[in-house]
């Protein structure tokens, strides 16, 4: 399904609440090792040449985060409180009494008690998650995060209590957008558009959550599959359980592209992350691209074995290089 089972009414809400808690980002300035700099391409220089499919990971690269990635099991204790309750659901007594916490009047056992209790215990959770799933054998296990947030017995913020057969996914949305705020890339969606417009078979290979599609609906008004994805090349952690630098993730989309009679080599992929999405997409046999065009989210891993003499294809630092 083009948003994971999630349709009418909730799917609308759920986007308003994404646009409701959402402002604008812009990416901050990126220094490439200087040895990589050749491989930015030159105006007016194509980067798809002899390419009929183009992959895409989400977090850092078509979407500015703040954290830098999804934010599963990497959140610090940061204060949730005054990004965790939109405008339009602010109304009882209790929350028009403290409406932004950095007013003086909003005392601050308040403003530390969810994001500290909600943080560790997320963090906990996950962990257990992974350690269970790692006994199995998964070398790089992933959670639903709703499943998590349903189990949560502790307290939230005054004045937000969802129906209960929401609860779970709500708090695990509210959660992600408090503590990892993100915005579109510049040129992602004239990007995207541009793409699909002329041909090319688009995908996406992403470590992700229920609500990681819906950002598509949030911010350009139309689902993965409306913009001219393939439903066959949309790849998430969540419904795999596995998540990236998972070579089973890349084998997937591999597979996929072969009855599509695309071969590997003919298959751009394009992440921000060294080891997550350009080593391992490279295990696959993809053309690599990586893209530099946010601080942020720059992953080099310079320092991680298995990144050591690995160096992806292309650099592009500016998604306006794919239109």
């Amino acid at each position: 399904m083009s948003n994971n089972g999630i349709a009418g009414t909730e799917l609308d809400y759920y986007v308003k609440l994404i646009r409701e808690s959402s402002t604008p980002l812009s990416p901050l300035p990126v220094s490439v090792p200087d040895e990589w700099k050749a491989l930015i391409p030159k105006k007016g220089e194509s980067v798809l040449d002899g390419i009929k499919a183009v992959l895409f990971d989400l977090y850092g690269t078509l979407f500015i985060s703040a954290a830098g990635e999804i934010s599963v099991g990497t959140t610090q204790g940061n204060n949730i409180f005054p990004n965790f309750i939109s405008q339009s659901h602010r109304g009882t007594e209790e929350i028009a009494e403290f409406p932004n916490c950095t007013q003086p009047s909003v005392p601050p056992c308040l403003r530390e008690k969810y994001s500290v209790e909600m943080t560790e215990y997320f963090r906990d959770a996950v962990k257990n998650c992974h350690e269970k799933a790692r006994v199995q054998g998964i070398a790089w296990p992933e959670v639903r995060v709703e499943e998590i947030w349903t189990a949560y017995k502790g307290a939230v913020p005054p004045g937000w209590e969802p129906p209960q057969n929401m609860r779970g996914q709500e708090l695990a949305l509210r959660y992600e957008l408090a503590v990892n705020p993100v915005y579109p890339m510049p040129h992602a969606e004239e990007a995207l558009r541009s793409l699909a417009a002329n041909g090319f078979s688009l995908g996406i290979i992403s470590n992700a959550q229920f609500f990681t599609p819906l950002l598509f609906n949030a911010f350009f008004n139309a689902s993965p599959v409306e913009l001219g994805f393939d439903p066959d090349l949309l790849i998430y952690s969540f419904e795999e359980q596995e998540a990236k630098p998972s070579p089973r993730l890349f084998e997937k989309a591999k597979e996929s592209l072969a009855k599509k009679n695309i071969r590997p080599e003919e298959t751009l992929y394009i992440g921000n992350d060294m080891k997550n999405d350009i080593t391992a997409a490279a295990g696959a046999g993809f053309i690599t691209a990586l893209f530099a065009g946010d601080s942020r989210s720059l992953r080099l891993r310079q320092d991680d074995p298995a990144c050591a003499g690995k160096k992806p294809d292309i650099v592009i630092a500016n998604l306006q290089t794919l239109v």
